[in-house]
Protein backbone atom coordinates (compact mmCIF):
# COMPACT_ATOMS: atom_id res chain seq x y z
CA UNK A 1 0.00 0.00 0.00
CA UNK A 2 1.59 2.95 -1.09
CA UNK A 3 0.54 6.22 1.01
CA UNK A 4 0.64 9.54 -0.62
CA UNK A 5 3.53 12.15 0.84
CA UNK A 6 1.26 14.73 2.41
CA UNK A 7 -0.86 13.63 5.54
CA UNK A 8 -3.77 14.87 6.86
CA UNK A 9 -4.03 16.90 9.84
CA UNK A 10 -6.06 14.06 11.43
CA UNK A 11 -3.41 11.12 10.57
CA UNK A 12 -1.34 13.81 12.28
CA UNK A 13 -2.65 13.79 15.10
CA UNK A 14 -3.60 10.17 15.22
CA UNK A 15 0.32 9.22 14.89
CA UNK A 16 0.80 11.94 17.94
CA UNK A 17 -1.18 10.51 20.36
CA UNK A 18 -0.19 6.82 18.99
CA UNK A 19 3.49 7.99 20.03
CA UNK A 20 2.51 9.77 23.19
CA UNK A 21 0.45 6.64 24.57
CA UNK A 22 3.48 4.51 23.40
CA UNK A 23 5.67 6.54 25.72
CA UNK A 24 3.90 7.12 28.24
CA UNK A 25 3.19 3.76 28.48
CA UNK A 26 7.11 2.87 29.01
CA UNK A 27 7.63 5.38 31.00
CA UNK A 28 4.29 3.90 33.95
CA UNK A 29 5.79 0.42 33.06
CA UNK A 30 9.30 1.46 34.39
CA UNK A 31 8.82 3.27 37.33
CA UNK A 32 8.06 1.19 39.68
CA UNK A 33 11.10 -0.69 38.47
CA UNK A 34 12.99 2.50 39.29
CA UNK A 35 11.75 3.05 42.12
CA UNK A 36 13.17 -0.44 43.46
CA UNK A 37 16.56 0.25 42.54
CA UNK A 38 16.49 3.55 44.10
CA UNK A 39 15.24 2.20 47.25
CA UNK A 40 17.80 -0.31 47.16
CA UNK A 41 20.36 2.10 46.09
CA UNK A 42 19.40 4.46 49.00
CA UNK A 43 19.34 1.69 51.77
CA UNK A 44 22.55 0.51 50.56
CA UNK A 45 24.00 3.24 50.62
CA UNK A 46 22.70 4.26 54.06
CA UNK A 47 24.13 0.68 55.34
CA UNK A 48 27.89 1.01 54.06
CA UNK A 49 27.62 4.89 55.72
CA UNK A 50 26.30 3.35 59.34
CA UNK A 51 28.83 0.53 59.04
CA UNK A 52 31.41 2.35 58.27
CA UNK A 53 31.13 4.66 61.19
CA UNK A 54 31.47 2.14 63.15
CA UNK A 55 34.23 1.05 61.19
CA UNK A 56 36.35 4.05 61.35
CA UNK A 57 35.63 4.67 64.84
CA UNK A 58 36.96 1.03 65.52
CA UNK A 59 39.90 1.65 63.51
CA UNK A 60 43.20 0.98 65.49
CA UNK A 61 46.43 2.81 63.09
CA UNK A 62 49.24 0.88 64.30
CA UNK A 63 52.24 -0.05 62.30
CA UNK A 64 51.32 -3.19 61.84
CA UNK A 65 47.93 -1.93 60.15
CA UNK A 66 46.44 -4.27 57.37
CA UNK A 67 43.27 -3.65 55.21
CA UNK A 68 42.52 -6.92 54.69
CA UNK A 69 42.51 -7.59 58.90
CA UNK A 70 40.89 -4.41 59.79
CA UNK A 71 37.70 -5.44 57.06
CA UNK A 72 37.80 -8.65 58.60
CA UNK A 73 37.43 -7.83 61.95
CA UNK A 74 34.18 -5.44 60.53
CA UNK A 75 32.29 -8.07 58.33
CA UNK A 76 29.05 -6.48 58.42
CA UNK A 77 30.64 -3.35 57.17
CA UNK A 78 32.86 -5.30 54.32
CA UNK A 79 29.58 -7.18 53.13
CA UNK A 80 27.93 -3.79 53.20
CA UNK A 81 30.37 -2.80 50.97
CA UNK A 82 31.14 -5.43 48.67
CA UNK A 83 27.46 -5.36 48.42
CA UNK A 84 27.21 -1.90 47.21
CA UNK A 85 30.36 -2.64 44.90
CA UNK A 86 28.31 -5.35 43.03
CA UNK A 87 25.21 -3.46 43.00
CA UNK A 88 27.68 -0.74 41.11
CA UNK A 89 29.39 -2.92 39.03
CA UNK A 90 25.71 -4.63 37.76
CA UNK A 91 24.38 -1.17 36.41
CA UNK A 92 21.70 -0.67 39.46
CA UNK A 93 22.31 3.22 39.09
CA UNK A 94 21.40 3.11 35.61
CA UNK A 95 18.31 0.91 36.10
CA UNK A 96 17.38 3.35 39.41
CA UNK A 97 17.08 6.18 36.37
CA UNK A 98 15.83 3.67 33.39
CA UNK A 99 12.93 6.14 32.50
CA UNK A 100 14.80 9.58 33.11
CA UNK A 101 17.12 8.52 30.43
CA UNK A 102 14.00 6.96 27.99
CA UNK A 103 12.72 10.37 28.19
CA UNK A 104 15.87 12.52 27.22
CA UNK A 105 17.11 10.37 24.67
CA UNK A 106 12.91 11.35 23.28
CA UNK A 107 13.26 14.79 24.01
CA UNK A 108 16.57 14.91 21.72
CA UNK A 109 14.76 13.53 18.85
CA UNK A 110 11.48 15.43 19.52
CA UNK A 111 13.28 18.85 19.36
CA UNK A 112 14.10 18.06 15.91
CA UNK A 113 10.48 18.33 15.58
CA UNK A 114 9.60 21.59 18.04
CA UNK A 115 8.32 18.83 20.28
CA UNK A 116 9.27 17.96 23.62
CA UNK A 117 7.50 15.74 25.83
CA UNK A 118 7.04 16.21 30.07
CA UNK A 119 8.34 14.02 32.95
CA UNK A 120 5.32 11.25 32.30
CA UNK A 121 5.58 11.35 28.41
CA UNK A 122 3.05 13.63 27.40
CA UNK A 123 3.98 15.36 24.49
CA UNK A 124 4.36 19.11 24.31
CA UNK A 125 4.38 20.85 20.99
CA UNK A 126 6.25 23.60 20.82
CA UNK A 127 6.27 26.92 18.54
CA UNK A 128 8.01 26.15 15.25
CA UNK A 129 11.31 28.57 15.19
CA UNK A 130 11.97 30.27 11.79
Amino acid sequence: MHRSPGFTKEEVQDDLKAFERRITRAVQYLEPKSYRWKFLLIVSVLFVLFTGYGFITNLHLDSNFSIVAALYENKVFALALLFLALLIVTGAHNRADTSAIILSRNRLVLHEYSLSCNDKGKLIIKPKVT
